[in-house]
């Protein structure tokens, strides 16, 4: 059919060529045109001549602006104003691979450490910071979807007329998109930079940190990876961010081109009614190939070697899928070791964004701590006790696990704490593992730590390495590791 991409790539309504236009096909009955009501449709009327000589008139859809209704007319809050509960939130959120474990604390920081632990000697961490923001007023950057930090400005100042014009076209320009999954989707840049001096560039770590619509998202790291020496891409997914039309997934539309048979073509083209009918006869029955035509004319059978010898295209896709099932396979092996090393107390995780950091190490204990060079301070909020966790259960009944079905919690009770200077008595602590239910983010994990009464404590971990183990606690809330 080269006269219809001739017409359409010359044409001014649209190009087919773009992956951005969804188009389908209709095939109708005859239509006759006048000269006049061919004129006015202009290039949007196209002639279709197929290889066997069979006539179409195509009349292509108009053009549609790309701006879609919402976005016109929003006039809620910008994007830094929707995204500031984000940043001004107190806890951070953390992604734990099999070595690294990475902290995104909301345009704070961003560091990656690792701690080893060796009996009867004091746990070695390593750690580099690979950004850094500014917790202050920010704003979006005029030539940038970026934070950074601004002064304050006079309230009572008035921008000129150019001044809000150009500010309007910046609104309209196209914002960034990242292809996520096969979906381009817009996103919200944070810019971190002065972080740990690079031993091998000399300059600071620096990252960029995109965050993108997710109805579900809490602001987990979805993906992370260093995109060049020591400059990092971290993706991040936020259900604050849906809040503005310009951020939402599009749904593309499909626009239809009606394509109405000449005299003496059929109603649609042959050969397109004979493709059609091959597929539909292989998905029906894929251990043959034989057709049987709709017309009379005979259809060569194709030879039977070219579906019985593989191609250096399918033994390509062979080994791709082959490699693709592997590191499957190692990722699953990887996830339930770490979650192995959580649960055993080899690997620790930590929170906390102001004065006091927290750390729980599953098994043995519970803290707070505050370090740097004037002060190293550190609060036990509880140590891990088997009969005490069980007399807590026995007073506490509605702590103990649900159904495996309807589990999504698990309470770990910590005791004798360091006593409270208010209260007298030790401190406690309730350790909540939380099924996170992001399939696609195993390795996203958020810590926060609250205190419902005083020197009492609360620490909730929250991860989708949770969902699969939590079902295999017993009654007490006591994992079989085995399993």
């Amino acid at each position: 059919m080269q006269n219809l991409y001739g017409s359409l790539v010359n044409g001014n309504s649209f190009d087919p060529l773009m992956d951005s236009n969804l188009f389908s096909v209709s095939w109708l009955g005859p239509l006759d045109l006048n000269q006049d009501e061919i004129s006015d449709l202009g290039d949007r009327h196209v002639v279709v001549t197929t290889n066997k000589k069979e006539t179409y008139q195509c009349i292509l859809p108009e053009a549609k602006s790309k701006t879609t209704d919402d976005e016109a007319s929003y006039d809620g809050p910008d994007v830094d104003e929707i995204m500031k509960p984000l940043f001004n939130q107190p806890h951070c959120s953390y992604r734990i691979e099999s070595y690294w474990t990475y902290e995104l604390c909301h345009g704070k920081s961003l560091k990656q450490y690792h701690e080893t632990r060796e009996q009867g000697a004091k746990p070695k961490v390593q750690e580099y910071f690979l950004g850094l923001g500014n917790s202050r007023t920010v704003a979006k950057d005029e030539t940038s979807t970026s934070l950074k930090v601004v002064p304050e400005v006079d309230v009572n100042s008035k921008e000129t007329d150019q001044q809000l014009s150009e500010k309007d076209e910046k609104l309209r320009s196209p914002l960034p998109v990242r292809d996520i999954e096969g979906v381009q989707l817009p996103y919200f840049e944070v810019v971190m930079d002065g972080g740990t001096r690079c031993d091998l560039t000399g300059k600071p770590r620096k990252s960029r940190v995109l965050y993108i619509c997710q109805p579900e998202g809490r602001g987990e790291i979805y993906e992370f990876k260093e995109s060049s020496t020591c400059e990092y891409e971290v993706l991040v997914l936020s259900a604050l961010l849906c809040k503005h039309p310009s951020y939402r997934p599009k749904t593309q539309p499909v626009s239809e081109i009606r394509c109405h048979a000449m005299v003496g073509s059929p109603l649609r083209p042959s050969e397109l009614s004979r493709v059609e009918y091959e597929v539909r006869h292989l998905k029906s029955a894929p251990q043959y190939y034989k057709t049987t035509p709709e017309t009379e004319q005979p259809i060569e059978e194709p030879r039977q070697q070219n579906f019985f010898k593989k191609t250096k295209a399918d033994e390509e896709a062979a080994a791709a899928k082959a490699q693709e099932e592997h590191q499957s396979m190692l990722s699953s092996h990887t996830d339930k070791q770490t979650v192995r090393n959580i649960l055993t107390g080899s690997q620790c995780l930590r929170g906390g964004t102001g004065w006091w950091k927290h750390e729980v190490c599953i098994g043995r204990f519970a803290k707070q701590f505050h370090k740097d060079k004037q002060v190293d301070a550190t609060i036990y909020l509880g140590y891990w006790n088997k009969e005490k966790h069980l007399q807590w259960l026995q007073d506490n009944p509605s702590k103990r696990p649900k159904a495996a079905q309807d589990r999504k919690v698990v309470s770990l009770f910590y005791s004798d704490g360091d006593v409270c200077d208010i209260t007298g008595k030790s401190r406690t602590c309730e350790v909540r593992l939380k099924c996170l239910q992001n399939i696609k983010n195993t390795h996203a994990v958020i810590l926060s730590l609250s205190e419902p009464s005083t020197c009492q404590y609360v620490l909730t971990v929250e991860s989708a390495l949770f969902c699969d183990v939590l079902k295999h606690a017993d009654e007490n809330a006591m994992f079989n590791l085995e399993v």
